[in-house]
């Protein structure tokens, strides 16, 4: 079924990325020749967006009960961070475009920026610079999984690691200052007025 190809092709990405996702290392994992995944998945990149969408459906989309515009974004980053964790280099195909799941969260991160009081042109610079945060520090996080033992090179993690802060830390200073910078760029101007 699509659902169990789903699941192969989620396995496949864990262990080699998705960029090393093909029909024939599909068919090794199902044990079924190759053209019976064609059935399911007619090229390589629909069944690269199978896999991107499934991976989003499990990132949730806070509700106003949930906090300020500020906390639900963080918990949705935070979310995300945690999904993405488990599948190295899916962030890289996000901008592929023609994910549902893409989408909805994309308006859930514009809805709940307008609820901060960002103008809808304002939102969408906003997404722009926290997507593009949110991708880096997925990248960072994974790149730390797969960093050679005994690099002597000044890797980001040798950076990191000699710094007072856990890598925790360092991505919620990060966070913060990504929001608080938003703020002062865009908000400044509706908080003279208060």
């Amino acid at each position: 079924s699509k659902h169990r190809v789903v699941e192969a092709a989620l396995r496949v990405t864990r262990e080699v990325g998705l960029d090393n996702l093909s029909m024939r290392a599909l068919a090794r994992e199902l044990n079924v020749p190759p053209m019976t995944i064609y059935h399911y998945a007619p090229s390589r990149e629909y069944l690269h967006a199978l896999v991107i969408d499934d991976i989003l459906s499990e990132i949730r989309i806070p509700s106003p009960d949930e906090g300020d515009w500020e906390e639900r974004l963080r918990k949705l980053h935070s979310d995300a961070r945690r999904v993405f964790a488990d599948h190295p280099g899916v962030s890289a195909h996000l901008g592929d475009g023609g994910s549902i799941e893409g989408a909805r969260l994309a308006d859930g991160v514009l809805a709940i920026l307008a609820e901060g009081g960002f103008s809808p042109e304002d939102a969408v610079v906003c997404f722009a610079t926290l997507f593009t945060f949110m991708t880096g520090q997925i990248d960072l996080d994974a790149m730390s999984h797969f960093v050679a033992d005994g690099v002597s090179t000044a890797t980001l993690d040798n950076v990191t690691n000699s710094s007072r802060f856990s890598r925790e830390e360092l991505f919620e200073l990060g966070y913060d200052a990504v929001i608080e910078g938003l703020k002062r760029k865009f908000l400044r101007l509706s908080l003279i007025h208060i």
